[in-house]
């Protein structure tokens, strides 16, 4: 079975996918750029060599023709020389501006490197948000348990309440003693209607 790759989440997971994806196809496609051109100037350079050995052939034949007084063996190889003479210019030609274009290269390929050290940043930076967004669900963890602690100041709180409920029950105990008074007032009442029957006691004694 072929790996599957883990899904994008979100737009930050998109974005460091990208940034990264995007610095390992600039880095592959500078690398690739760079050995094709020098791979082409080894190129050119074998086929050089192998032309200059061909001109070298081709002008000992066309000495040797020329000696010998064989004027179509000399044609043949004036042309051939002259062929191999304008091949040479033109791999030469081409080497020139193939080497031209290496150094080139190599300076855009530093200078995309260089520019793309921003994406770098752009993908150390997502990967420190979204790390800090992975430790961050286990504060909150922490922080559910706290409102068990606060349970027992609700439980506390609650007992003035109750103390308060029960200060009315106490006024309540408190009043037959205030309707008790009543009747300590009417017997004092009474008292000095007794006194007042004692001098009419000592008037009919005498």
């Amino acid at each position: 079975m072929s790996a599957k790759k883990k899904p994008v989440n979100t737009p930050l997971h998109l974005l460091q996918q990208l940034s990264g994806s995007l610095l390992e196809h600039l880095e592959d496609a500078c690398s690739q750029a760079l050995a094709d051109a020098e791979k082409l100037l080894a190129k050119l350079e074998k086929q050089r060599g192998k032309a200059q050995e061909k001109l070298h052939n081709s002008r000992i034949k066309l000495q040797d023709a020329a000696t010998a007084g064989k004027s179509k063996a000399q044609a043949k190889a004036k042309g051939a020389v002259s062929e191999l003479e304008e091949l040479l210019d033109a791999l030469k030609d081409r080497q020139t501006e193939t080497r031209t274009y290496i150094l080139h290269l190599k300076r855009d390929a530093q200078e995309s490197l260089k520019l793309a050290q921003g994406i770098g940043r752009v993908k150390e930076a997502v990967g420190k948000i979204l790390t800090t967004r992975d430790a961050k669900p286990v504060a909150p963890k922490a922080a559910a348990k706290t409102p068990t602690a606060k349970a027992p100041a609700k439980t506390a709180a609650k007992a003035p309440v109750k103390a308060a409920a029960a200060k009315p029950v106490a006024k309540a105990a408190a009043k037959p003693s205030a309707v008790a008074k009543p009747a300590v007032k009417t017997a004092a009442a009474k008292a000095p209607a007794k006194s007042a029957a004692k001098p009419a006691a000592r008037t009919a004694a005498a």
